[in-house]
């Protein structure tokens, strides 16, 4: 595996167009009801699998690409001084970026910590078994408490976070469930690995709108896994539910995470910018069904398939570099033997890659051994 410019480079623009097509797919009523949320929870991790994999590897194609990559190389090896370059000046400024991302992910978890030290003194503590017949591996702690603020998974702890809000036992139960599946499903460490992307890559703008997204279809997720042998009045009813304690919520004036400032980034919520696409969602029954397995089978295959090209910037070799003949004998034409046994001929300018030229053009140019 090599980590170059290069490398990047092709992630950068690979990964560009994987989000503008998981774009097209959340947000076209067509495509989304076709493609489904499995296919986009699979081609988000494609994305940051690929972001988290910016290398080359052995069976990795180089392109020659002067038109971009020449330019771009020009850019980053431009001295602003001597001995330092623009690349220089724009690592340090990355590993600057980086080290402020870690101070804010080791604040935000000294905050979730104060956040469970406020809630252990004052929270009513149950298990998932004390609501729903559960088997005894998720049965997980049930934290309910007036400080919180909406159904949640807080951080990377095994323990539903409830606000204090009246519920009758069916809604409460429907809660349960639906917070349960994301433990089931370990979405809060997603959280993590996102986060350990956007320390990465803070400064590429994509990664902030893919992550906020990536919210959104873990919770269609799960509302398909907690509805899936619904019948249509029973996931009306849970649709009802999830409307309801948003309006609970949404009356509460004070909890614990007040002037404390718990980024996004580090709990899974049922948050109401993305409520209304979810009933809409779920109101159309076909949301139960699985994507094609083709498709999903492609979805895999981008990454791999992206990887297989890497572009490079290509400038002619200096003559002099490999051949002490004189340049007037080169201007008609001449022929660059490579150590792998190709040949680059070049004729008034044109370049002809080969393995076996002609005899005749053997005698007729000068050889270059490289």
């Amino acid at each position: 595996m090599i980590l170059s410019v290069s490398s990047v480079f092709i992630t950068l623009v690979i990964t560009f167009l994987m989000i503008i097509l998981f774009y097209l797919i959340l947000f076209n009523k067509k495509l989304v009801y076709i493609l489904r949320s499995d296919l986009l929870i699979i081609l988000s991790f494609m994305i940051i699998l690929r972001l988290l994999l910016p290398v080359e590897w052995p069976f990795t194609l180089t392109i020659p690409f002067p038109w971009i990559m020449n330019s771009l190389q020009a850019f980053l090896n431009y001295e602003i001084f001597s001995h330092f370059s623009v690349i220089s000046l724009l690592l340090i400024i990355w590993l600057f970026g980086s080290a402020i991302q870690i101070c804010k992910f080791i604040i935000q978890l000294k905050k979730i910590k104060t956040i469970f030290s406020l809630l252990e003194k004052t929270a009513i503590k149950n298990k998932v078994s004390d609501f729903i017949d559960i088997d005894p591996r998720f049965d997980y702690p049930v934290w309910i408490a007036n400080g919180i603020s909406f159904p949640m998974i807080l951080g990377f702890k095994k323990i539903i976070l409830i606000p204090e809000i009246r519920l009758e036992k069916k809604e409460f139960t429907h809660i349960i469930q639906h917070e349960l599946e994301h433990l089931k499903h370990k979405d809060n460490i997603i959280k993590l690995f996102l986060n350990i992307v956007l320390i990465i890559y803070w400064w590429f703008p994509p990664i902030y709108w893919l992550c906020s997204k990536i919210q959104l279809v873990l919770e269609m997720r799960v509302d398909k896994k907690v509805t899936y042998y619904f019948s249509e009045q029973e996931v009306a009813d849970y649709a009802e539910t999830l409307l309801k304690v948003q309006k609970a919520i949404s009356s509460k004036t004070e909890t614990s995470f007040d002037g404390i400032g718990i980024s996004s980034m580090f709990y899974i919520n049922d948050g109401t910018s993305t409520l209304y696409y979810r009933i809409t969602y779920l109101l159309n029954q076909t949301y139960k069904k699985s994507s094609n397995i083709l498709l999903i089978l492609i979805i895999i295959s981008l990454p791999l398939i992206s990887n297989c090209i890497v572009l490079e910037p290509y400038l002619e070799p200096p003559i002099e570099t490999y051949s002490t003949t004189p340049a007037s004998d080169l201007e008609n034409g001449f022929i660059v033997k490579h150590p792998d046994g190709s040949y680059s001929i070049y004729i008034n300018g044109t370049k002809i890659t080969t393995m076996n030229p002609d005899n005749k053009l053997l005698s007729k140019y000068p050889i270059i051994t490289e």
